[in-house]
């Protein structure tokens, strides 16, 4: 993927189309290494659909603007089947997200260094628990809450039960839509960081 898209940077070829480019080629191979994995261990059967989680791509990734040396942003929404607790599921889950984002490791994309990964508890949640996450940052506001927002809000789904992405999506619109000393933070947040244009 590096050295096509390289040749294609000699070529002239639009940096707008590369990203594009880099994050098909990424999300292709991404998805690829989910699939084995989750059939490897057991939480999906080969060719069927896993419903039961859902891949959140996060920040560039999720934006579809990734570079020759993007890292991992990467977490889970899961659902919790009656009788079971969310901590439960999560114990099943995390050590698969960890095979993951070992595996990405190992094809060049490196590890978050500050652990933004599924593998990691704090990103491997319940719809019900990622929207109490979302509301905190929302009403509280505090420049970590900003940073936090800058990365997470830009999701998308990338395998798995993509209606647990549109919902969540959906839950923020509306959530964010009742703050609007937020939206005031996030633009004038945006304001501060100037275009990198020489």
């Amino acid at each position: 993927i590096r050295e096509l898209t390289h040749n294609m940077m000699a070529q002239g070829v639009a940096a707008g189309q590369i990203t594009q480019l880099i994050s098909t080629l990424n999300d292709l191979l991404t998805t690829r290494i989910i699939e084995l994995e989750c059939i490897a261990s057991g939480l999906q059967h080969p060719n069927s659909n896993q419903d039961a989680l859902c891949w959140l791509e996060l920040g560039s990734e999720g934006r579809l603007e990734q570079t020759f040396y993007t890292d991992q942003d990467n977490g889970i929404i899961f659902s919790v089947p009656e009788g079971e607790t969310a901590d439960a599921v999560r114990q099943r889950l995390l050590p698969v997200a960890e095979r993951i984002n070992e595996a990405l490791a190992g094809c060049g994309f490196p590890l978050c260094s500050g652990g933004i990964m599924a593998s990691n508890p704090k990103w491997c949640l319940s719809r019900e628990e990622w929207q109490n996450t979302f509301a905190e940052w929302i009403d509280h506001g505090s420049p970590e809450d900003l940073l936090n927002a800058s990365i997470f809000f830009d999701f998308r789904s990338l395998y798995g039960n993509s209606s647990y992405a549109a919902e969540l999506r959906a839950w923020l619109v509306g959530k964010i839509s009742g703050v609007p000393r937020f939206l005031h933070q996030m633009a004038a947040n945006a304001l501060r960081n100037r275009p990198p244009l020489g």
